[in-house]
């Protein structure tokens, strides 16, 4: 998208919502909240309305953003090449070839349209409950707590209840099928409680951890022709084999050809996908019977993101920065709505160096040495800042929303060894927590080391009054066996005494965002007046209306789970299949 759009904006965003700015993106959000019709604010001394003033309601409010300008229209004559097909995917990755595959597997007519030169990354696993591979192995899942407890984990904010339920009840067919799929290839799938892998702080099997958060660990991961998984150290190229299955079957791909605008017709019906190919030709596809909206997330624009979550601002490491909202976008520009924030998908314990680079050197881990496991943990004024055994996605939301920065120290001493209980995790592809991992860290600057708390407390620069203060409170906690203010598993309240002592700092790293055009219980994008746009249909993380401001942690896999069923549903309600 060029400049002229972004010069469009009421209030220029680029400058207070990057670089050292970020910090502030929430007190400069809240300030746009007060400019009406691009009007300069007035000061106030409180939130109240002036005397005389009635309150703007939200609907009054305008803050004009640059991604719903809407380009100048392609015309036909524009147009190098017109296909006609029965459906068009736009997105060639984790949620878009479930539907691309199982559509082209039906007879349909499907072509899809990628920006990058091949299908989408294969990320760690899918997910879905009841799949006959986990009733085969006495894995089963309960349909009404699950649907309350999601409610409850986000709040009940932006997704729906019924967006719950459609996906537990057709998460099992679409396993099934998938399954089918790999099988006819050679390949398999496998939950994870078989293989017995465990994923660094996920909670899942780790000691002292509260089993909420591993009641919904229904991760599936992919079995290789060798029968190796990811507990073997293979993730197979699964979405490659998606690829090819729906090649197979008649599907055509379009790589380094991204979607830049849709069409709709007089009726209102979408009707057809405008794409660019690599000689910055277009090429028009008509769609009879759909188009489904499957390119990914916005984390790649971080205007955009900051938006929908100033909060993520505070991440770092974006997975995929070719996703730059470019599906929601051009749902908004024919007149799609959009939820009103955006989650995130975190990885809370990304090792950093004190000033808050990323080690190059090889031998690193992402995570460093004991930084990851639940040890006395603090923000960068000393304070402390959570339950430090909280898992995953859990202990990244404290650190993004109640920092200044996003970042956090984790503090122990030398005897964690022998105060930690035994089974304390060893590690994974994410972190070794071993002594020598450990002496590695501090070899590469992301771990340091003193002989004194204060000489400890001066290389991570954090507060020696505040930081004090609550390792005084904390021992005191220790010592009673109860944590007061967090509530801790008292099997991780272990004292740092004993010389020499350490410290890493940690940020928290971002793969993607969740939150996209708001849709109904079908798939289908919908309009600002919240009625389906015929013909258009959202899933994966271009799709809305299932997550609130906060990743449900201890549903891991979900947004890949839930991105790739809605997928496969968006095809059968193409094509007139029933599902559940």
């Amino acid at each position: 998208m060029g400049d002229e759009f972004k010069n469009k904006t009421t209030v220029s965003r680029r400058g207070f919502l990057s670089g050292a700015a970020v910090l502030g993106a929430g007190a400069a959000l809240a300030g746009l909240a007060g400019c009406a019709g691009g009007q300069e604010a007035k000061p106030s001394a409180g939130n109240e309305p002036a005397q005389g003033e009635e309150p703007t309601a939200k609907s009054d409010i305008t803050i004009e953003k640059y991604w719903e300008v809407a380009p100048d229209p392609i015309s036909d004559d524009q147009i190098s090449e017109t296909i006609d097909c029965d459906i068009v995917v736009c997105g060639a990755g984790i949620a878009g070839l479930p539907g691309a595959a199982f559509a082209a597997e039906q007879g349909a007519n499907v072509h899809v349209l990628e920006k990058a030169g091949t299908w989408g990354t294969a990320r760690l696993c899918t997910c879905g409950f009841n799949a006959k591979c986990q009733v085969d192995n006495d894995i089963t899942y309960d349909r009404d707590k699950f649907i309350t407890d999601v409610w409850k984990i986000t709040n009940g904010s932006q997704g729906r209840m019924s967006s719950y339920g459609k996906w537990f009840d057709n998460s099992a067919p679409y396993i099934d099928w998938l399954q089918t799929v790999f099988q006819s290839k050679g390949y398999d799938i496998v939950p994870q409680q078989v293989t017995g892998f465990k994923v660094t702080n996920d909670g899942v099997g780790q000691v002292g951890a509260n089993e909420f958060w591993a009641t919904y660990a229904a991760m599936i991961y992919f079995v290789d022709k060798d029968g190796k998984t990811l507990a073997d150290g293979v993730n197979i190229d699964w979405t490659g084999i998606l690829a090819e299955y729906a090649a197979d079957n008649g599907a055509t791909f379009h790589y380094n050809t991204p979607a830049v605008q849709l069409v709709r017709d007089e009726s209102g019906r979408a009707i057809s996908v405008i794409g660019e190919n690599e000689s910055g030709e277009y090429v028009k596809l008509n769609a009879s019977k759909g188009i489904l909206l499957a390119c990914g997330d916005m984390g790649g624009d971080r205007e955009m993101m900051g938006y929908f979550n100033p909060s993520l601002l505070k991440t770092r490491s974006i997975a995929e920065v070719k996703n730059t909202g470019d599906g929601q976008k051009m749902g908004m520009w024919i007149g799609a709505d959009m939820d009103d924030f955006a989650a995130g998908d975190l990885f809370p314990f990304v090792a950093v160096d004190t000033n808050g680079e990323r080690p190059e050197a090889k031998d690193s881990k992402s995570y460093a040495a004991v930084a990851n496991l639940p040890v006395f943990m603090v923000d960068t004024t000393g304070r402390r800042l959570m339950p430090e055994d909280l898992p995953f996605q859990a202990c990244s939301i404290p650190k993004i929303t109640a920092t200044a920065d996003g970042s956090a120290w984790s503090v122990w001493d030398s005897a964690w060894q022998a105060k930690f209980p035994e089974s304390y995790p060893k590690g994974d592809y994410l972190s070794m927590n071993t002594p020598e991992q450990l002496e590695i860290d501090i070899k590469n600057g992301i771990t340091v080391q003193a002989d004194t708390l204060e000489e400890l407390v001066e290389q991570m620069g954090v507060d020696p009054e505040i930081f004090n203060e609550q390792l005084e409170r904390y021992h005191g906690f220790c010592a009673a066996g109860k944590d007061l203010d967090f509530y801790k598993n008292p099997l991780w309240l272990t004292t740092i005494d004993t010389p020499p002592f350490y410290a890493s700092r940690h940020v928290v790293s971002i793969t993607s965002t969740r939150g996209g055009l708001r849709n109904d219980e079908h798939c289908r994008v919908l309009d600002k007046e919240g009625m389906p746009i015929p013909g258009l249909y959202a899933a994966g993380n271009t799709a809305g209306s299932f997550y609130g401001n906060v990743y449900p942690p201890n549903i891991m896999g979900s947004g890949i789970g839930h991105g790739q069923c809605f997928s496969w549903i968006s095809a059968k309600d193409m094509l007139g299949i029933e599902y559940i």
